[in-house]
């Protein structure tokens, strides 16, 4: 995922959520491009990984509710989503 195409950068696997990879996307400019992030979330659900990507100021979880309340909740207490 070459940032200048995707206007993200990926850190793939850069922590794991019960036993699961969690892939981070993050923004690089305002937003990814939406065609780049439409792919990861597909590529995350095949296989059976997680993510966390960044909209502007604004971080998201994409996988099954309990991770992303999870995540929701290290943001809102102020912790980096990516925080063991």
């Amino acid at each position: 995922m070459r940032p200048d195409k995707s206007d993200m950068i990926l850190l793939a696997a850069n922590f794991t959520w019960h036993g699961l990879p969690v892939d981070v996307a993050v923004a690089a400019g305002t937003r990814p491009k939406q065609k780049a992030l439409d792919w990861l979330k597909k590529f995350a659900s095949e296989k059976k990984r997680l993510l966390v990507y960044q909209i502007g100021e604004d971080w998201f979880a994409f996988g099954p509710p309990a991770f992303q309340a999870e995540i929701s909740e290290r943001i809102r207490s102020g912790e980096a989503p990516w925080a063991d």
